[in-house]
């Protein structure tokens, strides 16, 4: 029963663990109260990340949450029991990472001795998947060796025996490792991987770059927009690691970006909001007409910003060159405001903004943080930043 517990540790911390956090994978294993022998080569479930957890949804129902964790990169190398080349997608867990297994009964199990219920009895076994396990670890002197196999372990478990202090498996850095639909995966943490590719002098190759915001998905269409404009210290987040991009652009928010394009060292003024810095230095930026309804704090509106993005390029020196020589005919041209039109011409000559919705320029239109970030980075092209 002792050894039923520890299987269903499925992540235990990666600070308890002092190495490597490994899934295992194997040469057979019982997916289901069926008992059907899966081959060692046939994927095991589905594997996906959302925010900071990964998921491996399996084929019988049961679905491994590992969460604080994040896709790494690939490691290659011979495989010591079939002599053919292994490429392993890595998934990294990160300190305080804990897996729960939820069964396809929607019960929720790890182990007990975490505060959480017990499993049951071995019969439980059939709900996980029980896997016949082929064991590797990478020695002292960087050779790789077949450690054993186990077939105790339950797919997400990471009882394994990795004794990087000497104890046990010798030193050594235990892996092991399951197929999934995409491909064969390790889940390790970053010391063990870096441990692994400093004694075998294997790369670890194609590691994804982490996203600077939670919730800015690679998947999403601004996402490169987003990142560029972060990594040219345009753009700030909102604090607390998020961008909130679907947020709407304020006008203090925008003359805080544009600021940055303007090479100048800003006054400071004490004692006030915090974006006062901001307004004083675009007083001159700011047409008469805009000041009748300027609000730092309200959603600014895209006449707005063609006004001040062209003020602005007409007062500070930029080596950007106009993309067209075109005077827009946007079929709402005649509803922008007078101390708007020169910016709206200003901008579609730059590449700046352009209109949407059937050739309309919606100069009372709002924009969201990620649509401004998307302007923004081509105002750096403009700038020559």
């Amino acid at each position: 029963m002792k050894q039923i517990k520890k299987c269903l540790a499925l992540l235990l911390t990666a600070a308890l663990c002092g190495g490597l956090l490994c899934v295992s994978a194997g040469a057979e294993a019982s997916g289901d109260a069926g008992g059907s022998v899966i081959p060692e080569d046939q994927s095991q479930g589905a594997v996906r990340q959302e925010g900071d957890m990964v998921h491996v949804a399996l084929s019988y129902g049961t679905e491994i949450t590992l969460t604080s964790a994040e896709f790494g990169g690939t490691v290659s190398f011979p495989d010591p029991w079939s002599g053919e080349t292994v490429t392993l997608k890595t998934i990294i867990a990160k300190p305080g990472c804990i897996a729960y297994a939820t069964s396809a009964d929607g019960q929720v199990h790890t182990a007990e001795d975490e505060g959480y219920a017990d499993m049951g009895g071995p019969g439980d076994y059939e709900n996980y998947g029980r896997l016949l396990c082929h064991h590797y670890g990478v020695q002292a002197d960087g050779t790789l060796a077949i450690e054993g196999m186990n077939d105790y372990d339950l797919l997400g478990n990471t009882y394994a025996r990795f004794g990087l202090d000497g104890n046990l498996w010798g030193y050594s850095v235990f892996i092991t490792f399951f197929y999934a639909d995409d491909g064969c995966y390790w889940i390790t943490t970053r010391e063990a991987l870096d441990l692994f590719t400093s004694l075998t002098g294997i790369e670890e190759t194609g590691a994804p770059e982490k996203p600077t915001f939670t919730d800015v998905s690679p998947d999403a269409w601004y996402y490169t927009f987003v990142e560029t404009a972060a990594k040219k210290g345009l753009f700030a987040g909102a604090g607390d690691g998020t961008f909130a991009p679907e947020a709407n652009m304020t006008y203090a928010e925008f003359l805080t970006v544009l600021s940055q394009f303007s090479g100048e060292t800003l006054t400071p003024v004490t004692g006030g909001a915090w974006y006062d810095t901001y307004v004083q230095w675009a007083q001159p930026l700011i047409p008469e007409g805009m000041k009748e309804h300027f609000n730092p704090t309200a959603p600014i509106t895209r006449q707005d910003m063609a006004a001040l993005f062209g003020n602005f390029l007409e007062r500070y020196d930029h080596p950007g060159q106009p993309v067209n020589d075109q005077v827009p005919s946007f079929v709402d041209s005649g509803d922008v405001a007078d101390y708007a039109a020169e910016g709206v011409t200003a901008v579609y000559q730059m590449g700046l903004m352009f209109g949407a919705d059937g050739n309309r320029f919606l100069p009372l239109a709002t924009a969201t943080r990620a649509q401004v970030a998307v302007t923004m980075v081509q105002m750096a092209r403009v700038m020559g930043k």
